[in-house]
Protein backbone atom coordinates (compact mmCIF):
# COMPACT_ATOMS: atom_id res chain seq x y z
CA UNK A 1 0.00 0.00 0.00
CA UNK A 2 2.83 2.40 0.83
CA UNK A 3 4.42 1.56 -2.51
CA UNK A 4 1.26 2.59 -4.43
CA UNK A 5 0.92 5.81 -2.45
CA UNK A 6 4.59 6.59 -3.01
CA UNK A 7 4.33 6.03 -6.76
CA UNK A 8 1.14 8.14 -6.92
CA UNK A 9 2.67 11.06 -5.03
CA UNK A 10 5.85 10.85 -7.11
CA UNK A 11 3.81 10.95 -10.32
CA UNK A 12 1.83 13.97 -9.11
CA UNK A 13 5.06 15.70 -8.05
CA UNK A 14 6.67 15.11 -11.47
CA UNK A 15 3.59 16.32 -13.37
CA UNK A 16 3.35 19.47 -11.27
CA UNK A 17 7.06 20.09 -11.78
CA UNK A 18 6.75 19.81 -15.54
CA UNK A 19 3.63 21.97 -15.78
CA UNK A 20 3.69 24.34 -12.78
CA UNK A 21 0.75 26.52 -13.86
CA UNK A 22 -1.62 23.63 -14.49
CA UNK A 23 -4.38 23.38 -11.92
CA UNK A 24 -6.40 20.22 -12.50
CA UNK A 25 -9.22 21.24 -10.15
CA UNK A 26 -10.00 24.37 -12.17
CA UNK A 27 -10.16 22.27 -15.33
CA UNK A 28 -12.39 19.55 -13.84
CA UNK A 29 -15.17 22.10 -13.38
CA UNK A 30 -15.27 22.51 -17.16
CA UNK A 31 -15.95 18.82 -17.99
CA UNK A 32 -19.75 19.26 -18.34
CA UNK A 33 -19.10 21.99 -20.93
CA UNK A 34 -16.76 19.61 -22.75
CA UNK A 35 -19.45 16.91 -22.89
CA UNK A 36 -22.06 19.41 -24.09
CA UNK A 37 -19.69 20.64 -26.82
CA UNK A 38 -19.02 17.02 -27.82
CA UNK A 39 -22.76 16.37 -28.16
CA UNK A 40 -22.99 19.39 -30.52
CA UNK A 41 -20.11 18.01 -32.62
CA UNK A 42 -21.70 14.58 -32.67
CA UNK A 43 -25.04 15.99 -33.86
CA UNK A 44 -23.41 18.21 -36.49
CA UNK A 45 -20.64 15.95 -37.86
CA UNK A 46 -21.22 12.53 -36.33
CA UNK A 47 -17.70 12.63 -34.85
CA UNK A 48 -16.50 10.09 -32.32
CA UNK A 49 -15.08 11.37 -29.04
CA UNK A 50 -11.48 10.85 -30.22
CA UNK A 51 -12.17 12.68 -33.51
CA UNK A 52 -13.77 15.50 -31.52
CA UNK A 53 -10.69 15.82 -29.26
CA UNK A 54 -8.30 15.78 -32.23
CA UNK A 55 -10.37 18.37 -34.11
CA UNK A 56 -10.84 20.70 -31.15
CA UNK A 57 -7.47 20.40 -29.43
CA UNK A 58 -4.87 19.28 -31.98
CA UNK A 59 -6.07 20.46 -35.39
CA UNK A 60 -5.77 24.05 -36.60
CA UNK A 61 -8.56 23.66 -39.14
CA UNK A 62 -11.57 25.84 -38.42
CA UNK A 63 -15.02 24.42 -39.01
CA UNK A 64 -18.05 26.63 -39.62
CA UNK A 65 -19.95 25.44 -36.56
CA UNK A 66 -17.34 26.49 -33.99
CA UNK A 67 -18.25 29.14 -31.47
CA UNK A 68 -15.09 30.76 -30.15
CA UNK A 69 -16.79 32.08 -27.01
CA UNK A 70 -17.76 28.54 -26.03
CA UNK A 71 -14.31 27.17 -26.88
CA UNK A 72 -12.72 29.35 -24.22
CA UNK A 73 -14.91 27.63 -21.60
CA UNK A 74 -13.55 24.17 -22.49
CA UNK A 75 -10.84 22.54 -20.35
CA UNK A 76 -7.29 23.56 -21.31
CA UNK A 77 -8.62 26.21 -23.72
CA UNK A 78 -8.39 29.97 -23.47
CA UNK A 79 -6.32 32.16 -21.22
CA UNK A 80 -6.26 30.65 -17.78
CA UNK A 81 -4.02 31.43 -14.85
CA UNK A 82 -4.31 29.81 -11.46
CA UNK A 83 -2.22 31.62 -8.89
CA UNK A 84 -1.74 28.58 -6.67
CA UNK A 85 2.03 28.50 -7.04
CA UNK A 86 4.02 29.08 -3.85
CA UNK A 87 5.22 32.64 -3.54
CA UNK A 88 7.69 34.06 -1.05
CA UNK A 89 7.82 37.83 -0.57
CA UNK A 90 10.13 39.67 1.76
CA UNK A 91 10.08 43.21 3.00
CA UNK A 92 13.08 45.18 1.80
CA UNK A 93 15.26 46.02 4.77
CA UNK A 94 18.64 47.66 4.72
CA UNK A 95 21.13 47.04 7.48
CA UNK A 96 24.82 47.66 7.92
CA UNK A 97 27.36 45.44 9.56
CA UNK A 98 30.05 47.04 11.65
CA UNK A 99 33.51 45.58 11.67
CA UNK A 100 34.47 44.05 14.98
CA UNK A 101 38.15 43.64 15.78
CA UNK A 102 38.99 40.25 17.22
CA UNK A 103 40.92 40.30 20.44
CA UNK A 104 43.84 37.92 20.67
CA UNK A 105 43.77 36.03 23.92
CA UNK A 106 47.04 34.49 25.03
CA UNK A 107 46.90 31.39 27.15
CA UNK A 108 49.85 30.24 29.17
CA UNK A 109 50.27 26.73 30.38
CA UNK A 110 52.75 25.20 32.76
CA UNK A 111 52.52 21.86 30.98
CA UNK A 112 55.60 20.92 29.00
CA UNK A 113 55.75 17.88 26.73
CA UNK A 114 59.03 16.43 25.76
CA UNK A 115 59.47 13.17 23.89
CA UNK A 116 62.92 11.83 23.41
CA UNK A 117 63.06 8.88 21.10
CA UNK A 118 65.32 7.68 18.35
CA UNK A 119 62.23 6.80 16.32
CA UNK A 120 60.30 10.04 16.88
CA UNK A 121 60.20 11.05 13.22
CA UNK A 122 59.95 7.55 11.73
CA UNK A 123 56.52 6.46 10.45
CA UNK A 124 56.92 2.97 11.97
CA UNK A 125 57.93 2.76 15.61
CA UNK A 126 58.70 -0.29 17.74
CA UNK A 127 55.98 -1.45 20.15
CA UNK A 128 56.01 0.09 23.60
CA UNK A 129 56.34 -2.06 26.67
Amino acid sequence: MRFIIGISLTTIFIIQGLVPNMDICCELEKLPTLMQHYEEHKAYDGDSFIEFLVEDYLSDEEEGHHDDSQDSELPFHGQHQCPHAPLFCTVEQYFALTQVDALEISQYSMYSFSMVSAYAEAPFQPPKV
